[in-house]
């Protein structure tokens, strides 16, 4: 029993304690409170008013000229490619080049047996010589035959015989010049040149092979692929077909264009569309474009896929700002526009074109207004806002977000 009661009596002292001590200790740190609202701070040192008010990040509306461009997807192709392949049969005596070799223009590539041949051009010459011999004895008996008829010793019969004599045997020496031509025509080809400057592919050939005029394999003997200058092709829709013929009336030295490769971040080449094909398909409603594209670096290389961007205009003084300040609803693109009282207001925008990471808006903004871009989703219209611009001074927008000049929004 003794137990109980001094368990009552403990109980009573606490609830007692409790009752004083509570109100005095919650007092005081509403007092505290109060006297921090008095003085303008919140506790947290904003200032006065600051903690309804919520940190974004704003960025200034301006005034510029961006391009108009067109992107379509290509690949690059040489301007000149050739597959060589043997005019003639014969044995590989020499093979002068390997895989991945460059070449110039008249360099010798393969030399094939032309033993035979220089025998038969011998040959050739041989006869030509014989020939003008007899050709020249011909010739030789029509200027006596002409003597004897002019004083009336032989008949004109005689007369017509040398004659064609003579010229029965200049035309077998024309024969004979002609296939001589003709067999060192053929000896010609028993060496192979390269007829471009390029770079080789893989050789199909090697010494001790025998090759046919009548070889019509895919590779030939080897390929030669002109590396520079290179073309970049991409088709575009029949729709754009209008837009590239304007720009190029406007521009008839051709129009830029920005080459990419996959994984780059700037331009790897710039080219100069000039050529447009004569008809678009119509199967997939596309027509194909090409353009020139220096490759002094072999920045690029034959089959290779890139992006092609096409600038066919500009847009002149148009209003622009971040693309991640624009929003999207089911009502259309807006964006949190911030007044000079830094409050914001939800302004449904004309996203008129991208360019990169810039949008640019039609008459719903003018250069100078701010635009909310990080922090939108915190936001409601009307909000207070206390905003760090893009590019200013982080110190100074914060002590004063809304000295800087701009137009309200109604």
């Amino acid at each position: 029993m003794k137990r109980i009661f001094y368990l009552v009596i403990l109980l009573a002292l606490a609830s007692g304690l409790y009752i004083y001590v509570y109100p005095r200790l919650s007092g005081g740190a509403a007092d505290a409170q109060q006297t921090a609202t008095q003085n303008g701070s919140n506790g947290d040192g904003r200032g006065r008013g600051s903690g309804l008010a919520t940190a974004v990040v704003t960025a200034v509306a301006q005034k510029e000229t961006l391009p108009i461009s067109k992107t379509a997807v290509g690949y690059i192709e040489p301007a000149q490619s050739v597959v060589l392949r043997s005019r003639a049969d014969g044995t590989v005596t020499a093979v002068n080049v390997t895989d991945g070799e460059n070449v110039k223009a008249g360099d010798v590539l393969i030399k094939l047996d032309d033993r035979a041949l220089q025998a038969t051009i011998a040959k050739d010459q041989a006869q030509i010589a014989k020939d003008q011999a007899n050709a020249d004895a011909a010739n030789a008996a029509l200027e006596r035959e002409k003597t004897l008829f002019r004083n009336s010793v032989d008949p004109q019969s005689s007369l017509d015989a040398a004659t064609a004599a003579a010229k029965a045997a200049e035309a077998t020496v024309t024969v004979d010049q002609a296939q001589l031509q003709a067999d060192e025509v053929t000896l010609s080809y028993m060496t192979i040149t390269a007829p471009i400057a390029g770079r080789i592919g893989t050789v199909n050939t090697s010494v001790g092979n025998i090759v046919h005029a009548s070889d019509t394999s895919t590779g030939g003997l080897l390929t030669i692929t002109s590396m520079d200058p290179l073309r970049v092709s991409f088709s575009i829709a029949e729709g754009e077909l209008d837009n590239f013929r304007a720009a190029l009336t406007r521009s008839p030295g051709g129009l830029p264009v920005d080459v990419t490769a996959p994984g780059d971040k700037a331009p790897r080449a710039a080219a100069n569309l000039d050529f447009i094909d004569s008809s678009v398909d119509t199967s997939s409603g596309t027509i194909v474009l090409k353009a020139d594209l220096p490759n002094p670096g072999l920045k690029l290389w034959p089959g290779q896929y890139v992006t092609a961007t096409t600038r066919v205009g500009a847009y002149t003084d148009a209003t622009t700002i971040p693309l991640q300040a624009v929003q999207q609803s089911d009502q259309g693109s807006f964006v949190f526009a911030v007044g000079s009282d830094s409050k914001v207001k939800r302004q449904p925008v004309t996203v008129v074109a991208t360019v990169g990471d810039k949008a640019i808006i039609g008459k719903e903004l003018k250069p100078g207004d701010h635009v909310v871009t990080e922090g939108q989703l915190r936001l409601s219209d009307g909000a207070a806002v206390r905003e760090t611009v893009e590019g200013a001074d982080v110190a100074s927008t914060a002590i004063a977000p809304s000295t800087s000049a701009r137009p309200a929004k109604s």
